[in-house]
């Protein structure tokens, strides 16, 4: 009966079986508690499915932010076997690698840039991408070179950003001295041009806010950052890393808005080593990336062999399979399937899609009911967000990878944990 129901936030949700509780057990024992993880243990993944060491399974609506083709894509994996097993190992860029070629010509390719700058994750890929605007600020003569970032975003946690307020305040910012070189404004063209000061250099900005919602930008929107760029002779850089190679439904985000929305650089990341090697890289035109000289940046293991054999794999996979589309048609039909769910709105790009529940402080409870709740068949798994005060609204992210995701699954998804679970998740 309805008046029997017990709300998802006094629930207690612990490991689901025995090997689970071992695994967490020893993980709490040892590891820094720097994450606070749902307790569901990863053994194995599978196409959108993690499975834990019990034999339980759950659909993957998170997919590590990397996996955009599929959990274990066998191209990939295969193209990165046959480079450790015939090809070379971790090698300096102090001389060529063949397999370098390869992936900085696959990469200006994919994204229509000239020069590519590998590195090892997406927090080194931002943190040089910032390191090259101040840089450009230097060139021009400005003493203390500024970059303005917007409220709400999250480009990894290196000390300038994370000293800087993050999406979510509480988690750096305070805790460190503040990094100079930044300014904050609002993720419109009127702020940002209040910011601008004689020793602004340029605008970083995410297309669309991954962690800070997701938070999605207009045409109108990020068009008026993109002149207002050019109307001031400040360089404009664009976060990729979540939104880009296929999840929003493009190559890259911001060409929903048509060619003239080019940034002087992206940053790249996650998907791009297509969930198997961790691979990143600052992309950009000349202007932008004529800054890096020899020793002004660097990486040990940024374009090394088998991280440049993932990404060409992650690259032409990416195409072959039409993401791109794949994420446009799913994110549309997911949503559709979402619709009339009391108490909940959806907005997505793609398959990056956030659900908003009313009248709740956080989606915590309601996601893990989905993930760990009794009887729960399929499990899913996604993240929750933030909440919104003003609005008293909390979200939750949806992002399955497009690859391995069909109307089927979205369809069980929905009927048997999503709708079940949201519907109640106000009470």
């Amino acid at each position: 009966m309805e008046s029997d129901f017990l709300s998802y936030s006094a629930r207690e949700y612990g490991p689901l079986g025995p090997k689970s509780a071992e695994a967490i057990e020893r993980i709490n024992r040892h590891s820094a508690t720097n994450y606070s993880p749902y307790p569901f243990v990863v053994k194995k993944t599978q196409g959108p499915w993690l499975i834990d060491p019990d034999g339980n399974r759950a659909l993957d609506f998170l997919s590590a932010y990397s996996a955009i083709l599929s959990h274990g894509h066998r191209g990939v994996i295969e193209a990165v076997k046959n480079e450790m097993e015939n090809g070379s190992d971790l090698v300096s860029r102090a001389i060529y690698a063949e397999r370098f070629a390869d992936f900085v010509e696959a990469v200006a390719n994919f994204t229509g840039y000239q020069r590519v700058m590998p590195k090892s994750d997406g927090g080194s890929a931002t943190d040089s991408a910032m390191s090259g605007i101040l840089m450009h600020g230097s060139k021009r003569g400005i003493a203390r070179p500024e970059v303005i970032l917007t409220r709400d975003f999250f480009h990894g946690r290196a000390w300038i950003f994370g000293s800087n307020a993050l999406f979510d305040p509480s988690q750096s910012a305070g805790r460190v001295p503040r990094s100079p070189g930044v300014a904050l404004a609002d993720h419109n063209a009127e702020s940002i041009k209040k910011a601008i000061t004689p020793n602004t250099v340029g605008i970083f900005i995410e297309v669309h806010k991954g962690e800070g919602g997701p938070l999605f930008s207009s045409r109108d929107q990020y068009m008026a950052i993109r002149e207002l760029a050019e109307e001031k002779d400040l360089l404009l850089g664009a976060d990729e890393i979540q939104t880009g190679l296929g999840r929003c439904g493009y190559n890259m985000a911001w060409q929903e808005f048509g060619e003239k929305a080019r940034p002087d650089f992206v940053t790249l990341g996650k998907a791009l080593g297509g969930g198997i090697v961790p691979v990143s890289a600052v992309v950009g035109n000349e202007e932008y990336m004529s800054i890096f000289t020899p020793g002004s940046d660097g990486s040990t293991y940024g374009g090394y062999p088998e991280a440049c054999a993932a990404g060409v794999a992650a690259l032409d996979y990416i195409e072959k399979e039409n993401i791109p589309e794949r994420s446009r048609k799913l994110g549309a039909y997911f949503r559709e399937r979402l619709s009339g769910i009391e108490g909940i709105s959806v907005e997505h790009r793609g398959l990056l899609m956030r659900v908003e529940i009313e009248g709740v402080d956080t989606a915590k409870h309601a996601c893990l009911e989905m993930l760990m709740g009794k009887g729960r068949d399929p499990r899913v798994f996604m993240k929750h967000g933030h909440h919104d005060p003003e609005r008293n609204v909390a979200f939750t992210r949806i992002a399955p990878p497009p690859g391995a995701m069909t109307e089927e699954l979205i369809d069980q998804a929905v009927e048997r944990t999503i709708g079940p679970v949201l519907s109640k998740a106000r009470n």
